[in-house]
């Protein structure tokens, strides 16, 4: 084995651990290869010396002629931390010296035409390559964009692999990482390997089977006594993120992990013809507009009707105002709708024209007075299992994205920031929409003041 550099023993070889060499013999024992992988594990359990190794292996001892092995990660600097890590190696091993030629960016072996190379998540950047051997360190951070153009750009190789190698992400089901992770626990693929370490959902942060579990350099290179500090004075949610390799929420979820998920009936739908109500609500250009329905039953079924998001990069966006007009008609076609609620702020003149129709609408002020009560219904029946929903991804993205903002006049859902890219749309249309449907009251004249928290 080649010889460590930081985080080994100065110039001592490095010794692959039996979890180390387990993720070895899942990508190199089989016939044919694995395509694609992930490891996720705990923070401080050498993910980056493990990298570093099989990045080397895949350089000069895979049998590869013009291997192009590329080490890339959400940024340059990132990107090094790996790099530097195979630099260092080969730099302290002198039968790796001698062969390859070392450069600020890539180690190249002449003599197969091979070369490893760091490189950003960059979609430019990543252009024109042909690599048969990826790592993509820090998965959590890194785009679906660059993971792709990496996965299409190995194609014409007999047995490219691309493994990402990462502690867990934020609890955001669209995340990359997230769908990977979810793809690897779920799914039996042959051409995917998935190697995790995480504590059990529901320890207690002070379980040190479940610091063992997370952690399989617990007692060797990571220290007991520096897991029992951390957990005495870092907040929860980090520690079990980072330390536990738990997926949650940094900054405060609203609703407890699982609880969504819990109620989750894929094969359940809202009949034709149903009592239902319908949420809305509506922005003009960069939040979304969201369309909901509850079911009027004792055991409500919730989901999304429509979504409009703004896509990313395009700040001259503006919302179909006809196209959500024509939404709220057919919803309206299709179940028998008791009420179409929404704040009319911004949308009066839509609401309006609606209502001269004959359709229902109420006007819903996003108050304090009314948000609060709202919140803790449906908080309530998420938590007690008292509603179902289909499992629509963007529903439950934006009911993640909600954190509870309290203060002297209540308690509502809001963004985790006021800057915040997270959208909660959605999840504000279902509260109301939820709120009519199980607790029906008299509508109070709207208060455009009121409707802005």
């Amino acid at each position: 084995m080649p010889k460590g550099g930081r985080g080994n023993p100065a110039g001592s070889p490095v010794r692959l651990r039996p979890w180390q060499r387990q993720i070895c013999h899942a990508i190199y024992s089989q016939d044919p290869r694995p395509r694609q992988g992930v490891v996720s594990v705990a923070r401080k359990n050498g993910k980056s010396l493990l990298a570093a190794c099989l990045a080397l292996y895949a350089l000069v001892a895979d049998r590869e002629a013009s291997a192009e092995v590329i080490v890339v990660s959400v940024d340059e600097r990132t990107s090094r931390v790996v790099f530097g890590l195979c630099r260092r190696m080969v730099e302290l091993e002198p039968r790796l010296a001698g062969v390859l030629q070392i450069y600020a960016d890539k180690l190249v072996d002449p003599s197969t035409d091979s070369v490893l190379e760091a490189l950003p998540g960059e979609w430019s950047r990543l252009q024109g390559r042909n690599p048969s051997f990826v790592v993509a360190d820090e998965l959590h951070v890194m785009s679906t964009d660059t993971w792709d153009a990496m996965a299409l750009a190995g194609g014409t190789r007999a047995q490219p692999m691309m493994l990402g190698i990462s502690t867990e992400c934020d609890d955001d089901p669209e995340n990359l990482m997230a769908r990977l992770v979810d793809h690897g626990r779920n799914r039996d693929d042959d051409a995917f390997i998935f190697v995790e370490y995480t504590a059990a959902v529901g320890c207690e942060v002070d379980d040190r089977d479940a610091w063992a579990a997370a952690n399989p350099q617990l007692g060797d290179t990571l220290e007991v006594d520096h897991l029992a500090a951390m957990v005495r004075t870092t907040r929860e949610s980090r520690f079990r993120r980072f330390h536990l390799n738990q997926r949650v929420r940094l900054d405060g979820a609203w609703l407890p992990a699982g609880a969504w998920e819990a109620c989750a009936d894929p094969a359940a739908q809202i009949p034709d013809g149903a009592d239902v109500v319908i949420g809305f609500d509506g922005s003009f250009s960069q939040d979304c507009t969201a369309l909901t329905v509850v079911s009027i039953a004792d055991v409500s079924h919730v989901d999304l009707v429509e979504l409009w998001e703004a896509p990313d990069g395009r700040p001259d966006y503006r919302v179909p105002v006809a196209d959500v007009e024509d939404a709220i008609r057919a919803a309206c076609a299709r179940w028998r709708v008791r009420e179409v609620v929404a704040d009319p702020f911004r949308w009066q003149r839509s609401l309006q024209a609606l209502d001269a129709e004959g359709i229902p609408v109420t006007e819903y002020p996003q108050s304090a007075q009314r948000m609060t009560p709202a919140t803790s219904r449906l908080y309530t029946a998420v938590v007690n299992g008292q509603l179902t929903h289909s499992g629509d991804i963007r529903l439950t993205r934006h009911l993640r994205n909600c954190v509870l903002k309290e203060d002297a006049r209540g308690s509502r859902l809001s963004k985790s920031s006021k800057d915040s890219r997270r959208r909660i749309d959605a999840a504000v249309a279902l509260v109301m929409a939820h709120d009519r449907a199980v607790a029906p009251t008299e509508s109070p004249e709207y208060d455009v003041l009121q409707s802005v928290f």
